[in-house]
């Protein structure tokens, strides 16, 4: 089998924005789970506070409101896609 040398980036199915801003991860206690540091067309990467936190399960599917600068806030449905402890990643659920 050929090794893909196409970059992380070529080989997504939607490209990941680098988010400048610092838009929050609230949970469905409201709790503030970290900062949101990518989103795409089909999820998002959440950068996880330092601490003990919340254990999310892989293929779990949680709410997560966003939060972003000047209180715009939006709610979204995701489903986990990995968790290693520092860095969530989710996928939106239509």
């Amino acid at each position: 089998m050929a090794e893909d040398t196409r970059s992380e980036q070529e080989r997504r199915k939607f490209v990941r924005l680098d988010l400048t801003e610092n838009v929050r991860a609230i949970d469905a206690q409201g709790h503030d789970i970290g900062r949101v540091e990518k989103v795409g067309a089909g999820g998002m990467q959440i950068r996880l506070n330092e601490g003990p936190g919340e254990k999310f399960d892989q293929g779990s599917r949680i709410s997560i409101k966003i939060v972003e600068p000047g209180n715009v806030q939006q709610q979204f449905d995701v489903e986990v896609r990995m968790c290693d402890g520092k860095l969530l990643g989710v996928q939106f659920l239509s």
